[in-house]
């Protein structure tokens, strides 16, 4: 939280737009101080969350539902940010280029944008198929059982998208859940070429 509060300290304005904004967890601290902030998320569950939870600072901030890819929001903002490696969600040249170009039409002279991704590593991506490897463990606030996630991945080197499984398990229930996602590994190289 430290990194975008003082990220947002550094820039000559107040607007901020967090795009994949996901349920607010860190529009809270910068509205705290005193941005302006608008968040563009497209599911609708997290949208609803997003406004429920910060529905207390007024007319500082606004949630819209929308698909970063294609949003319009005729304005411009002097911080602009993706974090939490939501841009890897974009999985080929073509959403990430319209993405980038959405994010170009919102900036002035003067904007200041950040993406938050990490440098892909061959050790996560060559892992052998069908382990599983821990990833996180919580404490459930609805059931206080603790829980652990395990993942599993395939990664295609041709189209550099690493298909993923979350196994989630309790002490008792073991998979009681399971989640898949896919995400794409941006190398620096690409990342550079996109953004030049």
């Amino acid at each position: 939280m430290d990194f975008w509060k003082n990220l947002f300290h550094e820039i000559n304005g107040d607007t901020v737009l967090e795009l994949a904004c996901g349920t607010g967890r860190l529009a809270h601290p910068l509205l705290r101080d005193g941005a302006i902030y608008t968040g563009l998320e497209i599911e609708p569950e997290f949208v609803e969350a997003a406004r429920k939870k910060l529905s207390g600072f007024g007319n500082s901030v606004s949630i819209i539902m929308g698909d970063m890819r294609s949003f319009n929001l005729k304005k411009k903002f002097d911080l602009l940010f993706i974090g939490f490696n939501s841009f890897l969600h974009l999985l080929t040249d073509k959403d990430a280029m319209m993405f980038l170009s959405c994010v170009k039409n919102h900036m002035h002279k003067n904007s200041r944008f950040v993406i938050d991704i990490y440098i892909p590593n061959p050790l996560f991506l060559y892992r052998p198929e069908g382990v599983r490897f821990p990833v996180l463990e919580y404490t459930d606030s609805h059931t206080n059982e603790y829980v652990y996630v395990e993942e599993s991945n395939i990664y295609d080197s041709r189209t550099e998208v690493n298909e993923l499984i979350w196994y989630f398990s309790t002490n008792d229930k073991k998979d009681f859940d399971k989640r898949q996602f896919s995400m794409r590994m941006y190398f620096p190289s690409k990342m550079n070429h996109m953004l030049i």
